[in-house]
């Protein structure tokens, strides 16, 4: 298993951001070809992506909502970008988000963490001595868990923030 480094994950994620103009997983999947849907085939399995034929397929659940296909959406854009290799070899399925026992969905996390939150807008936040951690989370309109990914990648690269909990690995999975 190979082991990223945050500060890697990162300038991924920044690269694309630059390049596409925008942190829509959705928008930056559509500029790059890859062809995006959804299934209501399984009621466990939140997405998965997958190569055939040179061209990537990234398969959402209908189930979820809009809030979380996006999230979903950014993390296969992770595992796109982080593990393309393994695509060729089978489909990366994603039951459970943030996952933090297997590293290939701990470091999608990590990508899709800093894909959807911008760094500025948690400094900006963070002034606001009225502002708790989940007033934090409401107006940046992300979950406490991918915020805590956030937070983790912040403090990796340098920046003291607090981590106000503990990740849950399986809060989607409910």
């Amino acid at each position: 298993m190979i082991y990223l480094r945050n500060t890697y994950i990162y300038t991924e994620t920044k690269k694309l951001i630059k390049k596409y103009g925008t942190r829509d997983p959705f928008e930056i999947m559509n500029q790059m070809n890859i062809v995006v849907g959804e299934t209501s085939r399984y009621k466990t399995l939140k997405g998965y992506c997958f190569m055939s034929c040179k061209t990537i397929y990234v398969m959402i659940s209908s189930f979820l909502s809009e809030e979380e296909k996006m999230i979903v959406a950014a993390h296969e854009l992770g595992h796109i970008i982080l593990h393309r290799s393994q695509l060729k070899m089978a489909p990366m399925q994603d039951d459970t988000l943030y996952n933090m026992t297997d590293n290939t969905e701990y470091q999608a996390n990590l990508f899709a963490a800093d894909l959807l939150i911008d760094d500025e807008e948690i400094e900006d936040m963070v002034q606001n001595e009225d502002l708790d951690y989940f007033g934090l989370c409401s107006s940046l309109n992300a979950t406490p868990e991918l915020m805590s990914f956030k937070l983790y990648s912040l403090t990796k690269r340098g920046q003291a923030y607090h981590m106000p909990m503990e990740i849950q690995s399986n809060f989607l999975a409910k």
